[in-house]
């Protein structure tokens, strides 16, 4: 495994292909410190924000990236959605239980867009992380948390 860095505070480590065929992003994770998330999300809220040159650049990737915090409840389950027009939406989900698992996804939204759904193993702050499948890409995106799980879109990704 390659370790990569953001911003030197959080680590990543390359993962296997996905389902679609991709190398998926280096996944961080949580050291003792990390930057300071973008802003708060709930269940049940949407949030619209756009990347920019001025968010953290994943170096591993060429992708800038924006962490959310995310409250959450022991056996809770979220469905993540991350829809953007600007750029190939990739999704992922870090904090406490999750060390090992580290969920992510970048298609299963449909149309490039990112769907992960997961159960939240312990109660705590998550870190919802919003990047690209495209380098140095940036442009507008709407981030929304939803109670329970919900099915992968077939909609193909036509980029």
């Amino acid at each position: 495994m390659r370790p990569w860095r953001l911003v030197a505070l959080l680590t990543f480590v390359t993962r296997p292909l996905t389902a679609q065929g991709k190398a998926p992003h280096p996944v961080p994770t949580v050291p003792h410190a990390q930057p300071a998330p973008k802003g708060t999300i709930a269940v049940g809220e949407t949030v619209r924000d756009s990347l920019t040159r001025r968010d953290p650049l994943l170096r591993g990737d060429s992708t800038y990236a924006q962490q959310w915090r995310l409250p959450g409840h022991a056996g809770q389950t979220v469905t993540i959605d991350l829809v953007s027009d600007a750029f190939d939406a990739y999704v992922f989900l870090l904090g406490p239980g999750l060390e090992r698992e580290q969920p992510q996804d970048d298609d299963s939204g449909g149309s490039c867009n990112a769907r992960l759904s997961a159960r939240l193993p312990q109660t705590g702050d998550y870190s919802v992380v919003v990047t690209s499948s495209d380098k140095f890409r940036t442009g507008a995106f709407a981030l929304t948390v939803t109670a329970g799980a919900k099915p992968q879109s077939l909609a193909p990704c036509n980029r």
